[in-house]
């Protein structure tokens, strides 16, 4: 689920995320504003990785998938956590207690309906 990821073994990634996404020349105003934002993210990135926890916030792991085109899975996996694995550990350690349940079928788009209870198992 977890495995510590080196330092240097992060900065290869993100530098090789970057170079792969310099192969492109932008072609327009939004192509180049996401290149200039690559480099600044990946120049603070690289810079303050030494100072970092051992585990980034989630918003620098949103930003990062944002910045490097990559899934919220792929995000994470470059700092060693496999959410596939959590996923199961979660499944099997609350399997039988709690579950989501489906969204009202009423609610437009984008709404969460809230359950004054849990559903049955």
């Amino acid at each position: 689920m977890y495995r510590p990821v080196p330092r240097n073994e992060i900065s290869d990634a993100v530098v090789h995320l970057r170079e792969l996404h310099r192969q492109f020349t932008p072609s327009n105003d939004r192509e180049r504003y996401a290149f200039e934002r690559r480099e600044l993210v990946t120049k603070n990135l690289l810079s303050n990785l030494s100072r970092m926890g051992n585990h980034p916030t989630l918003s620098m792991l949103l930003e990062i998938a944002d910045t490097f085109s990559l899934t919220i899975e792929g995000a994470h996996r470059l700092f060693g956590y496999d959410l596939d694995g959590i996923r199961e550990y979660d499944r099997r350690l609350n399997g039988g207690r709690t579950h989501i349940e489906s969204s009202h079928e009423r609610l437009r788009s984008g709404e969460i309906h809230r359950a004054l209870r849990m559903g049955d198992a």
